[in-house]
């Protein structure tokens, strides 16, 4: 499913220009975190100071979680229950399998208006059964080096 707010399929993007305006204002505020939060530092973090909201599924959740969190899927997110249990005085830290869901939650939450960052590498578990957790250099598949 592709969304669209140009004024038809076949516009560009560019037609959108109160859109572009609000994405460039959010790709304009990223800090070199990136909005992620290590699992090291968040350890040694003050955790009053954050809403943990844990986007995983109910039962993944309930099988380990961090102490505190509160789990809200990730596709429910957006309904008005659960978009009025978050907080606008805190940052929200998300919480998912190992990074992904929470950064799509992130943004969403992000251009809301939310203070958000995300659990770097998540609860490192993949949701795929069998799945290891690794990125294509740790397959040993091709890379291109430059130089400079």
């Amino acid at each position: 499913m592709k969304i669209t707010f140009a004024k038809s399929k076949s516009a560009p993007p560019n037609e959108c220009p109160i859109m572009l305006g609000e994405l460039r204002k959010y790709l304009s505020g990223v800090d070199d975190t990136w909005n992620y939060i290590t699992p090291v530092d968040f350890e040694k973090a003050d955790k009053k100071d954050f809403f943990i909201l844990d986007v995983r599924k109910p039962k993944d959740f309930r099988k380990c979680h961090i102490a505190g969190a509160k789990n809200i899927f990730w596709l429910n997110l957006l309904k008005p229950e659960n978009i009025a249990k978050l907080p606008t005085d805190k940052k929200i830290l998300i919480v998912c399998y190992v990074g992904h869901t929470a950064s799509q939650a992130l943004v969403v939450l992000r251009l809301l208006g939310y203070d958000v960052v995300v659990l770097k590498f998540g609860m490192g578990k993949s949701p795929a059964a069998g799945v290891p957790i690794a990125g294509w250099t740790d397959y040993g598949f091709k890379v291109v080096r430059e130089r400079g």
